[in-house]
């Protein structure tokens, strides 16, 4: 019974890190962070105009971490797009972040699809600004509140489908 009590206790202390990563990486798929302030980073759209952490303090922001070859983001950001001429939410920016990809293919792939970028377009050139925010998925969308702090982390489709991204909306609109 001695030699098997290490054993015994290291499958135990494996089996619950199982537990303790699966459920860290559930509440992230889900989209909820503590709110926790934005890394700083700077960036300028496709049309030159330059944000940064600091320019976007006052309004609730909304980042969107996407990629030219990602299907669901094929699929997302049409309805986002949709969403934004439709609610033409004035307290909220949206920003799409193009990564993971070369300038080209982001360039063309907006250009082609003028219907769902209606809003800022950016590429993250080197994948810094989502190494910052620590982006390991697309879509990523990371909601920043008028204060710059980290109020929702979605990966995945169904953005509006996220409760906590639905209740920050109706926040606004009170």
């Amino acid at each position: 019974m001695r030699r098997r009590a290490p054993l015994i206790v290291s499958v135990l202390v494996v089996a619950g890190l199982s537990v303790m990563l699966w459920a860290g990486r559930a509440a992230g798929a889900a989209g909820s962070a503590a709110a926790s302030a934005a890394p700083p980073f700077d960036l300028v759209t496709l049309a030159g105009e330059a944000y940064s952490k600091e320019s976007l303090k006052g309004r609730p922001a909304l980042l969107v971490f996407w990629a030219p070859w990602c299907p669901v983001c094929r699929k997302e950001l049409p309805i986002l797009g949709r969403f934004y001429e439709q609610e033409k939410p004035a307290q909220l920016r949206v920003i799409a972040i193009g990564f993971a990809d070369k300038r080209g293919s982001v360039e063309a792939y907006v250009k082609a699809h003028p219907e769902t970028f209606v809003f800022p377009t950016a590429f993250d050139e080197d994948n810094w600004i989502s190494q910052a925010f620590k982006v390991t998925a697309t879509p990523t969308f990371v909601l920043l509140d008028s204060q710059g702090n980290i109020q929702v982390v979605h990966r995945g489709g169904g953005i509006n489908q996220n409760p906590k991204y639905r209740e920050f909306l109706a926040g606004l609109k009170s």
